[in-house]
């Protein structure tokens, strides 16, 4: 279960790095060569700790961290404009759908027709001509009064829908709560979560790794329990060739159970 979680989430910040990486290149071969520098670096950061105890490692491991952050907020700084343009499109759909309300309302207003049912039960009781063709107008009246109402309706729900993608109202918040600006804000949480899931990363790896290590191990160590007991009781002596004849194993897998004895 480690070891997917890791899998998932290097494959997570590789996607994230190569998306990055290629939003930099200019031709296709630089953004090749791109993608491939920064996929490298979040393997090494992942994996370097579980891998090498060396000090000099946690140099290069802290470089490669640096190299890592930095594309992963090229990623979010590339999204966060992205979304900037869609926001701005729905702002520009915004200003126009109240200007086709404010046509709407307009038109409305100068409609002074009563109700269809109301004007319709007048006109089945009406027998002057006259009076029955101004009611035939304002039926119509009010039927367009009706369309008009309906199209009302619509227009409001379309402006409530982009108004709501208008601004960024979580960023927006923190920049009142630290004062920053939102760009601020923003590259402060960039940064955070860039570490926050390279440190994840690397520990899923170290762990996966250990308990690969322990599990190799339990076999040796049972086998030398079990060898240690087969001497104390007679049945092997402590010598290669004998552990080699009591196993039935390698003289080399011999040679380093007779170590461990």
């Amino acid at each position: 279960m480690i070891k997917k979680l890791a899998i998932f989430v290097t494959s997570t910040a590789v996607a994230m790095t190569a998306i990055a990486a290629w939003d930099r290149g200019g031709t296709m071969i630089d953004k090749a060569v791109l993608v491939a520098m920064s996929v490298v670096i979040v393997n090494v950061v992942h994996l370097l700790p579980a891998i090498s105890r060396r000090p000099a490692a946690w140099l290069v491991w802290f470089v490669c961290l640096f190299g890592a952050v930095y594309g992963h907020l090229t990623f979010f700084t590339n999204a966060s404009l992205r979304a900037a343009d869609l926001r701005a499109q729905q702002s520009v759909l915004a200003v126009g759908t109240q200007k086709q309300i404010d046509t709407a309302r307009e038109a409305l207003d100068q409609i002074k027709a009563r109700p269809v049912a109301i004007v319709a039960a007048q006109l089945a009781q009406s027998d002057d001509r006259r009076e029955r063709a101004a009611l035939r107008d304002e039926i119509r009246e009010a039927k367009r009064s009706q369309v008009l109402l309906d199209e009302l309706a619509r227009l409001q729900a379309i402006s409530t829908t982009a108004q709501i993608g208008v601004t960024d109202p979580v960023m927006a918040r923190l920049a009142v709560i630290t004062g920053w600006n939102e760009s601020q804000v923003a590259v402060a949480i960039g940064v955070f979560f860039s570490i926050l899931l390279e440190l994840i990363g690397a520990l899923l790896w170290y762990e996966a790794f250990r308990r690969d290590v322990t599990q190799s191990v339990t076999p040796v160590t049972d086998t030398v329990t079990a060898l240690r007991a087969a001497v104390t009781a007679g049945e092997c002596r402590a010598t290669v060739a004998s552990i080699r004849a009591f196993l039935g194993c390698s003289q080399e897998r011999a040679m380093e159970l007779r170590r461990e004895l």
